[in-house]
C-alpha cells in the first residue's frame, strides 16, 4: 500500500571510504517542520517536483530556505511518463 511520508528517515552507506547519510522528509505541507528541521542537518538536497503537480507551495518554501542556508540543490522531475503539466507552467 502506497501513502505519504510522515516522518524523515535516514539511509547510511559507504561510499570510497566515505559515510554517506540519506535523508528522506515528509513532501507533505502537514509535516513542513519535520523537513525544515532536517534540511538544517543537510550538506546538499535533492528536491523532487512531481511532473503533474508541478511545484506546489510548500516545495517552492523549501528551496528559499535551501537558498538561504546556501545549501547546494538538485532538481528531480519524476513521474515523467504521466501525463504532466508544462515546463513553463
Amino acid at each position: 500500500q502506497r501513502g505519504i511520508s510522515i516522518t524523515s528517515t535516514v539511509l547510511s552507506f559507504e561510499y570510497d571510504e566515505n559515510r554517506v547519510n540519506l535523508l528522506d522528509t515528509p513532501g507533505h505541507q502537514d509535516f513542513s517542520e519535520d523537513t525544515y528541521r532536517t534540511l538544517s542537518a543537510a550538506d546538499n538536497a535533492v528536491m523532487v517536483v512531481d511532473a503533474a503537480k508541478g511545484l506546489e507551495p510548500q516545495t517552492r518554501k523549501l528551496f528559499e530556505v535551501a537558498r538561504m542556508r546556501q545549501l547546494p540543490t538538485f532538481t528531480f522531475v519524476n513521474k515523467m511518463d504521466r501525463p504532466a503539466l508544462s515546463p513553463f507552467q
